[in-house]
C-alpha cells in the first residue's frame, strides 16, 4: 500500500472524508491526468492576472476611488500621492484585466468601473468574465 493510500484510508476511517481510498485514488488519478493541460489554459493564466492585478494596495485603492463614478487620472494622482506614470500603469494594469474602463478626452485620461456594481459579486463577475 502506498504512503498516500495509507493516508486516504486513515481519512476515511476517521470520518473526515466519505469516499474510500481507492476512490480518491481514482479520482486523483483522472485529475493528474487533465493538471498538465490545465496549467496552459489561458483562462486560468488570466485568472492569475486578475489576482496580480487586485494583489496590489494602490489598484485597489483605484478602484475604490471610482466606486462612485468616473475619475480623472489626476484626481487619482493627487489623492494617492502617485506619479502619473505610476497611475497610468496601474490604470492599464486594471484595464488589461476588465476591472475599469479608461476613456479618453483630449489630453484627458479618465476611468471608470466596468458594467457591474462594486461589490462582492465584482470580483464572481471578474472571474466569471474569464470563463466566458
Amino acid at each position: 500500500m502506498s504512503e498516500l493510500e495509507h493516508k486516504l484510508k486513515q481519512l476515511f476511517e476517521q470520518g473526515v472524508v466519505e469516499e474510500t481510498a481507492k476512490q480518491r485514488i481514482s479520482e486523483l488519478k483522472e485529475i493528474e491526468r487533465i493538471i498538465p493541460q490545465m496549467k496552459k489554459e489561458k483562462q486560468l493564466i488570466n485568472l492569475l492576472k486578475l489576482y496580480k492585478a487586485l494583489g496590489n494596495k494602490n489598484r485597489l485603492l483605484i478602484l475604490w476611488l471610482i466606486i462612485n463614478g468616473v475619475r480623472c487620472a489626476c484626481e487619482i494622482e493627487h489623492l494617492l500621492n502617485l506619479s502619473q506614470s505610476t497611475v497610468s500603469h496601474h490604470i492599464n494594469t486594471l484595464v488589461e484585466v476588465g476591472a475599469i474602463e479608461s476613456i479618453k478626452s483630449g489630453k484627458w485620461n479618465l476611468v471608470k468601473s466596468s458594467d457591474f456594481e462594486y461589490s462582492k459579486e465584482l470580483f464572481i463577475k471578474l472571474i466569471e468574465k474569464i470563463f466566458e
